[in-house]
Formats: C-alpha cells, structure tokens, sequence
C-alpha cells in the first residue's frame, strides 16, 4: 500500500465512524469479504513481527466491521490517524460492559415476551447516537406546560418544584437525558429491559455530566415494587412492544400520582399500514433476525419501485440497523387509533392535555382554529382521516390523572 495522505486518512476515519453509528447496515460483496479477510491477515502478520499495520488498513476494517470485534485490538498503538475510531469502536464498548456490572436490578425479569423484546435490545441497544441537542437550561413544569400548550384539569401539578420523573423505557439514553436536561429541579429514574442499552445510557450521561438521572434494569410489570408514585411519568414507544400494552399502562398509572402528568408514545394504525405491508411481506418471505437477511431485504427495498417500499425509504429509521430491526423486524407490535386511545384514557381515569409535536400542531391548527380544537380527540380523529401519514412516528401526547 502506498503511504495514505492525512486528507485521505481523515475521510477513511470519518467514513468508519458513520459505518459503526450505522452499525454497519450496507451490504458487502464477496469479493470484498476476500479483501477484508486479506487485510486482517496482514494485521496479523505485522503485529507478529512485532510491527504496527498501516492506520490505511486499521481504517478500512474498522469500516466493515468494530474493531473490538478483532482480537488484535488491544495490541495497537493508538496514534492520532486511528484515536478517534479507537476511542468509538474499542474505548467506549469496554466502558459499557464494565457499567453493566454495576447497574441496579429491580427484579428477574420473567414475562415472555418482556423476555423477548429485552434479547432484541440486549443485541442491538436502540438507537445508537453520537450527539444530542439538549436544551441550554432548563425549565419549570408550568414553562414547559406553556411552551407545548398543555390543557390541565388540576393545576397542583404546577406548585412542584423538584419533580420525580420516571422514563419507562429509557432506551441507550436520549429520551432520559432530554427530559432531566428539560425538567428543572427534577430527578429522574430511567428504566429498560436491556443492560446493553442502560449502559449505553450510562456511558453518555457520565460524559455529559449530567447528575440528576438513576438508571435501573426493570420491567415495566414489576414497577409496583418500587412502591412510589412520580409527578410525571414518560413512555415513549415502549407499551406497543408489549404482550398486553393496557396492562402495561394501568402499571404506570398506579405509579403516578394524583394530578400527575404522563407522556405516552403509541403507534398510530393509520400511518403505519405500509409498515404492516412490508411486515407481512417479511412473515411470508420468511426472513429472520440476522443482520445478513435484514440487509439483503433492506438491498431489495431500496431497489424496489413499489410504493411502500419508496415511503419506508423516507423514514430516518431506514439507515440504521438497529432502527431499522425496531421499525420492521420487532418480535412484538400492537397499534392505536385515536377512538382507542380515547377509550382506554377514559378506562384508566386519565384526561387527555395535548399532542407534543409543534410541527402537526400548527398543522392541525390550519383548519381546527376553535380554541379548545386541540383537545378534541373527536377532530383529530378526523384530521388523521385526512391526513393519514400525519402520526407516522407515533402519536406523542400528554394526559393527566383525575385526582
């Protein structure tokens, strides 16, 4: 190999980070298997010799594959050309499975399918991230509750100062370090069924310094054990992945306390049906699990002129493979209507106070000017009717429990 210039050095770093925060979701050919298998040999040889390899060629592995999954990894001298990767790719894991053996365990988790969705995370924590646009200082419950325009039935909720907050499914931690990045005075529990994603979540909240987060290993079931109620309560995309997504809910709604708010994030029937179309297809395909058969799927979809297969295109999830698996290959998987939600809250003795999402509430608000439109589950029904990708990404709201 000639010597890489520094300019070319620099891109084949920036390209190996992009493949490893991807999770390395492009497919390779077998002629570049052979290449790759080439390369690592001369890894070998050289570090046999008492020699280091090229950073050219520790780059280029490093683009198909983490270099901690090398067991030659720790034999390299980290220079300046291979810090950056050596930090993401070998530093950082190390950092997470020592975390783990240190995170609190509520109880054994024993539902079947909690089982299930926490092998899926345990595999690949969702989402793997880099940054996070955390807000610069943060706010009081009632600023928060008028910069989303919230309409509260008790407004107790507005005298606390230093909230309890849980995140029940925290996920690898942007949902968790948002809300106590939001939330002033707050502290806050984060719960997830998976180790790999709570370190993860660990790891980023120590490199922020951010201290007002406890993580801990449960299962929403269990949270009973922890006989406590919160002010305010979070689940973002986490009670459609479970067995019975109600059960789930009434859990969390124990666990909040009278008046408490609660943020819950569902999947939306309407806006998911090409989704259901290519879930099906993968059922009737019989494609499994294994990172080779989603991204030979994924190969064919971005080929595809097929309608569905262009719109799941469009969805940011599609470029990862973590977030990909979650989008179409997830072990469990209910979705809402709006009629539903409705139904439920009434069962659940919690009113509805908003969606959180300024841009589809500008959007609804075009046509719903009425003041008290936006509390109107009967209108947003219609306006999904009319507009049937609006809640692609879920429905967002916020309720409140009836003291």
């Amino acid at each position: 190999l000639k010597e890489a210039s520094p300019e070319l050095l620099r891109f084949q770093s920036a390209l190996a980070l992009q493949c490893f925060t991807n999770e390395y979701i492009y497919n390779h050919t077998m002629e570049e298997e052979k290449i790759l298998q080439s390369l690592d040999s001369s890894i070998k040889k050289a570090l046999k010799n008492k020699e280091q390899p090229s950073p050219q060629v520790i780059l280029a592995l490093a683009s198909y594959k983490a270099l901690n999954q090398y067991d030659w990894c720790n034999l390299l001298v980290v220079t300046d050309d291979i810090k950056e990767i050596f930090i993401r790719q070998v530093e950082e894991p190390n950092r997470e499975e020592k975390l783990k053996q240190d995170l609190p365990i509520l109880e054994e988790i024993t539902d079947s399918i909690s089982s299930e969705v926490r092998a899926q995370y345990e595999e690949s924590p969702y989402p793997r991230w880099v940054n996070l646009g955390v807000p610069l200082r943060p706010f009081l419950i009632s600023n928060v509750i008028d910069q989303i325009k919230l309409k509260l039935h008790d407004n107790k909720i507005i005298e606390v100062e230093t909230p309890d907050i849980l995140i029940a499914g925290c996920g690898t931690g942007q949902h968790s370090i948002g809300t106590a990045a939001r939330f002033k005075g707050s502290k806050v529990l984060a719960i997830d069924l998976s180790l790999s994603s709570l370190s993860y979540a660990q790891r980023k909240t120590d490199e922020l310094a951010i201290e007002n987060i406890e993580y801990m290993q449960a299962d929403i079931l269990d949270l009973g054990q922890l006989n406590k109620q919160f002010d305010i309560i979070e689940s973002a995309g986490v009670l459609h992945h479970m067995d019975n997504p109600m059960a789930g809910w009434k859990v969390l709604t124990d666990c909040l306390k009278p008046g408490g708010l609660m943020r819950i994030g569902l999947y939306s029937e309407m806006a998911r049906q090409h989704i259901v179309k290519i879930i099906n297809e993968i059922s009737e395909l019989g494609i499994g699990l294994s990172g080779t058969e989603i991204k030979s799927f994924r190969d064919m979809m971005m080929k595809s002129e097929k309608d569905h297969h262009k719109l799941i295109r469009t969805s940011t999830d599609f470029y990862s493979l973590s977030t990909l698996t979650d989008l179409l290959f997830h072990v469990q998987e209910h979705r809402f209507t709006i009629p539903q939600i409705k139904d439920h809250l009434d069962e659940l003795g919690l009113t509805f106070c908003g969606f959180e999402s300024d841009r589809i509430v500008s959007q609804f608000k075009k046509n719903n000017n009425h003041k008290n439109d936006l509390y109107n589950l009967d209108k947003w029904q219609a306006y999904e009717k009319s507009n049937p990708q609006i809640f692609e990404g879920m429905y967002q709201f916020w309720c409140q429990k009836i003291d």
